[in-house]
């Protein structure tokens, strides 16, 4: 390949990325296929334009561009690993073990690809490889993340010979070596938002404009579902997703606050500040603009979607001011069981949940804001219990529906047999099944991991007394 035809291929690379980095998905597959032309056989190019059909939420051309690099090199293993991840997204699971098998293969030390391959079925991991793992966990040459997902895996193991101990064990290591895999000051940084900027900040943003809300928000009806992971939050937004109006489902996009943050960052790191100005306009622009870019709002749809980025119970205030016809669920289980189900999960995209001190940390805040807000919004916000909708899930799913304005039909509760319902959270083999009853003892024999900390907050002594 020649110098020019490499510099033009650089040149569309940076365009492509500037593209993605403003959230233009479709100037970004423009421009990775402009690379194509020149370069037919670009993998790099083509998995580039995968991701970004997948979070087009375009699934069918995901899969084939990541077909079409990975048949370019079959030992392409980043492709690879988008393909499987993918499959195991939609739901698609043998296709995803197949190629968790396959990686493997290729690397018999990827621990991660064990963890993920975990997930859909543990009857790969008899006591030989139970065994490979522990013997090779600690080597120098596997990296933290790969240390990470292999505890997780031991913990598992361990979770079902009941010996919950060793379980606990197993997941504080998994825990402590994912945030050694983190750049330092990216953890630090991200642990004090959560745990110590929001709670105290979120209260403080004002609107300039307040009293004006633009004639695109009137139109459009977000269901927003929030609360603490591993609440029932995914459940709930694949029956409303799976109604008569088959309405966009949009998970965790972060939407909310990740324009907060780009537009307040240094706002929400000044100490002792009373007020924190935002113009509600712009504001406004910014977030339709990043809704409009997922394919969220749809005509067809009546411009309705689900939003169920779980942070967003810090925003119900500023929520229901940019969007007068938003539809607010919160989803709730019993404390003691969300907690273990947290910190048995392995969340990477949520620094919080990777120890009890700051689980207990974030709940604290969760309990308090919940208690104020609710008193605020009472009758804007639909509580939904996990243990109520797995026992009356009829009755519970029509107040749903509702509650949101939809249409109730007997298929909102057959979401699983749907072919392209797509989760990537740790309920995503829970949601091809049918709604199974909630086990309310599953926890009970790890109540006294948590003991010490009931002093401190005062929330979990009804549990314990």
């Amino acid at each position: 390949m020649d110098k020019k035809l490499i510099r033009k291929i650089d040149s569309l690379i940076v365009k492509a990325q500037q593209s993605k980095d403003k959230g233009n998905l479709k100037n970004t597959i423009g421009y990775l296929k402009k690379i194509l032309e020149l370069d037919p056989k670009n993998e790099k190019a083509l998995n580039n334009i995968g991701n970004a059909f997948k979070e087009l939420k375009i699934y069918e051309e995901a899969l084939i561009y990541y077909t079409k690099a990975i048949n370019i090199n079959k030992n392409y293993i980043i492709a690879k690993i988008n393909l499987s991840i993918l499959y195991h997204d939609l739901g698609k699971l043998d296709e995803a073990k197949k190629i968790y098998s396959e990686l493997i293969e290729l690397d018999k030390y990827n621990f991660a690809v064990y963890f993920n391959l975990s997930r859909i079925d543990f009857k790969y991991f008899n006591e030989s490889r139970i065994k490979f793992i522990k013997d090779n966990i600690k080597s120098d040459f596997i990296n933290n993340y790969n240390k990470a997902s292999g505890y997780f895996v031991l913990a598992k193991n361990e979770q079902i010979k009941k010996n919950y101990k060793e379980e606990m064990i197993y997941l504080e290591n998994a825990h402590q070596h994912f945030c050694e895999s983190l750049q330092p000051n990216f953890y630090k940084q991200s642990l004090n938002y959560w745990l110590n900027i929001i709670p105290k900040k979120y209260n403080k943003i004002q609107f300039i404009q307040n009293n004006k809300t633009h004639l695109d928000n009137l139109r459009i009806n977000p269901i927003f579902i929030t609360g603490l992971p591993r609440s029932g939050s995914t459940l709930v937004e694949s029956i409303i997703s799976s109604g008569k109006l088959r309405i966009p489902n949009g998970g965790e996009t972060a939407i909310i606050n990740s324009t907060l943050l780009q537009n307040l960052r240094d706002d929400l790191f000044k100490k002792n500040l009373e007020n924190i100005y935002i113009d509600k306009t712009k504001l406004s622009e910014k977030i339709i603009q990043k809704y409009q870019n997922l394919n969220l709002l749809e005509k067809k749809n009546k411009f309705f979607f689900t939003d169920k980025s779980l942070e967003n119970f810090f925003y119900i205030d500023i929520i229901i001011k940019l969007f007068p016809n938003a539809k607010i669920i919160l989803c709730k289980r019993n404390i003691i069981d969300n907690i273990f189900a947290i910190y048995q999960n392995f969340f990477t995209k949520m620094t919080w949940t990777h120890s009890l001190d700051n689980i207990m940390n974030y709940v604290d805040n969760y309990l308090i804001i919940l208690k104020n807000t609710l008193t605020k919004y009472q009758n804007h916000i639909l509580i939904i219990e996990l243990e109520k909708l797995t026992v009356d899930s009829r009755d519970v799913s029509k107040k749903i529906f509702e509650f949101c304005g939809l249409e109730w039909t007997d298929d909102s509760l057959k979401y699983y047999q749907r072919k392209d319902l797509f989760a990537t959270t740790s309920s995503n083999i829970q949601i091809r099944e049918k709604i199974f009853k909630y086990n309310s003892l599953k926890y009970k024999d790890y109540k006294k991991f948590i003991e010490n900390y009931v002093k401190q907050y005062s929330w979990l002594e009804e549990y314990f007394f």
